[in-house]
Parts: C-alpha cells; structure tokens; sequence
C-alpha cells in the first residue's frame, strides 16, 4: 500500500494506493500522485479567502458595486469586469463550482449558503474565539446573507453580489471540489483503486481496497460452489472506512464499504464555546443566524466529495428529522449517519439510514 500527502487548504490531503509498483507509462505510480497533489495548490490559489489575488477574494471585493472592482484584468480573462456589467468574471472552474454550490443552497432550503461567513465572524468563530453576538449584530449579518443574492450570469460567466458587505466562502464545498479533481486526473491517467482523504472529514474511495475484490460483482457477492474456492465469503467491493466518534477520535461508531462514492462528515463536536451554561457549536444556520442542529455530527455518502462535503453541512443544520426526510426522498435511501449527545457525557446516540456495513448501537427505529 502506497501512502502519500500534501499541505493544501489547511489540511493534509492523503492518498492510498492499493499497488505501489504501478506504472503509468513510464512513471512509477508515486510519481503521477505527487504531482497530481501538487496542482491542488492551483485549485486553492483560485478558491482561497486568505489570498487577495484569488478569485474568491476579487468576487468579494466587487460587492455590490457597480462594475469597476475586484482583481485586475483584461476583458475575458478571469478577474475581469465590463465597463457596465456589476460583478466579475471567474475561470470555468470557480464559475461551475458556484453554480452547484447555489444549486445545493436551493436543494437544502438555504440550509448549505456559501455566503454565510458575515454570521459565523458575528459568533467569533472564524478567529476562535467564541462570543454571543447580540440580536443587533445577528440581524446585520443577515442583511448580507442568502445565495440568492449571488447573480451567476452565465452568458459571461461572471459572479455578482447584490449588496456591500457579501462575502463567499467555499470552505464548506472547496475541499471536496479538490478531492473530486485529484481522483478524476488519477483516474484519466490509469490508477484506479485508491482512496483520498482530507482533513479527515472528506473521503473519496475508487475501485478496491484488496484486489481479491476485484472480481466480485458487489458487496454482497454470492460464494461460488466450485471445489476449487474455499468457503470463506468474498471480499467486499471498496474501501473500508470508518466514522470516528464526534469528541473521542479514536472510537468508531460505525464503518462502511465506500466503493466509487465520497462521505463528509460536519459538526460541531470539537469547535465550540459554552455563554451562561449554554454550549453554542460553530456551524451556524445562515435561515436564522443561530448556532444550528440538534446533532454532535452528520456524515453522508453521495457520488462526489464536493456534493457530500456540502450536503453534510446543509443536513447537519436541518437538524436529524428533515435530514431524514432527505434521506429517504432518495431510492435507495442516501446513507446517513447522525450521532446526537445524551446526558451522559461523551455518551451518544447513533440513528442511520441507508446500508452501513456495522454500526456500534444501531437504535431500533433506524430506517
């Protein structure tokens, strides 16, 4: 097993390879995976709010102005704005990206908003250090939150924010978008059975973890009855991944075999203040600029990082009844895991839809 990673969005981005003597022409398998990792640096040059030169920063810059702001640029080049047009320009790959990323700001009834970062500096939480914000302060965040006062024109693919103040962050969508670019070039370029992790909340698998796997047709495979096979079952098709416990790290709850699908996870187990014997958690529902959920942490499974990544945070702040709703509105029904506090410390209660390959104290109304 081959393990290799990179320092990119704050967070080491890891990838495992089941064959480490792999060649992909004449490159060792290494050697395409490096410099795969390494492009990811573009991708967060692009996306970043910590650079004034990205494209993030430029469309933030531009809010609500009336089209003469944001990154220098000459007409049609990314960065750039029309004498007459509000907004700016961006590159095909940020432009694609925000427009899923309102798609699911609609999917998720403004439960997942890009723009939402005024409310989470409101609560203290984007320099750690946790305040209540008073009602005043809420209801100014507010004023500039809501995706749907991102214009996406796609005629020239330029970003506008309606009013001053906007601001996009794709920290919750960006990392995803990243691991969803990484295991497309790995796979274009003939490595297939691999798993890429960031930050330990996001994880794509592709093909197998065990090359005994490669045969099956799923993982529930039947045993052949040929007397040349042994009795034991097959191996199951994936990668086996587990769902670590929201505040005891090395504890799982469940596991599951991830077979050419991403899982994220979102909560609010380790990000934290307590105001007045209340405990506020820092991701924050953009619908009412409150503290959200009634969970410790949410993780979903769906085909991309970029959609799991974004839709474990909106189902998180939906809270566990309408994340179930969502849930079961897909057929099969979208794997979820919820895990939720009880009054005895670090004691949990756990609640899944969808097949789970184990889970540690599966309740009896799991769907």
């Amino acid at each position: 097993m081959l393990e290799l990673s990179h320092r990119a969005m704050a967070c080491d981005f890891v990838v495992l390879v089941r064959d480490e003597n792999q060649r992909v022409g004449h490159r060792s398998v290494a050697d395409v995976v490096l410099d795969t990792l390494e492009k990811v640096d573009a991708i967060e040059r692009r996306l970043t709010v910590y650079d004034d030169a990205s494209e993030v920063s430029a469309i933030n810059r531009s809010a609500g102005m009336p089209g003469s702001a944001g990154m220098p640029g000459s007409a049609g080049m990314p960065g750039s704005v029309g004498a007459s047009a509000p907004g700016i320009e961006v590159s095909p790959a940020t432009f694609e990206l925000l427009v899923r990323a309102k798609e699911l700001y609609l999917k998720t009834d403004g439960a997942f908003d890009i723009t939402a970062g005024p409310l989470v500096e409101a609560w203290g939480f984007t320099t750690r250090s946790g305040r209540k914000p008073t009602p005043a302060e809420i209801m100014t965040a507010r004023d500039k939150v809501g995706s749907h006062q991102m214009i996406l024109h796609a005629e020239d693919r330029r970003v506008e924010l309606k009013h001053p103040g906007m601001k996009i962050n794709l920290g919750g969508i960006g990392k995803g978008d990243a691991i969803d670019w990484v295991a497309e070039r790995l796979k274009s370029q003939g490595v297939i059975n691999f798993l890429i992790h960031a930050g330990q909340s996001s994880v794509l698998a592709s093909g197998n973890q065990f090359a005994e796997a490669d045969e099956n047709t799923g993982p529930s495979a039947e045993v052949t009855s040929d007397k040349d096979q042994d009795d034991r079952p097959p191996v199951p098709q994936g990668w086996m991944v587990g769902i670590a416990h929201p505040t005891k790290s090395a504890r799982r709850l469940a596991g599951i075999w991830l077979h050419n699908s991403a899982l994220a996870t979102s909560g609010s187990g380790k990000q934290f203040f307590h105001h007045q014997g209340k405990r506020y958690g820092h991701v924050i529902d953009p619908r009412t600029g409150q503290p959200a959920g009634d969970l410790l942490a949410l993780s979903v499974m769906t085909e991309r990082a970029s959609d799991a990544d974004a839709l474990a945070t909106g189902l998180f702040v939906m809270g566990q009844a309408k994340a179930i709703q969502h849930a079961n509105q897909h057929d099969p029904a979208l794997p979820l895991i919820m895990v939720a506090a009880t009054p005895r410390q670090d004691e949990v209660q756990v609640e899944t839809t969808g097949p789970w390959s184990w889970v540690e104290h599966s309740p009896a109304n799991s769907k």
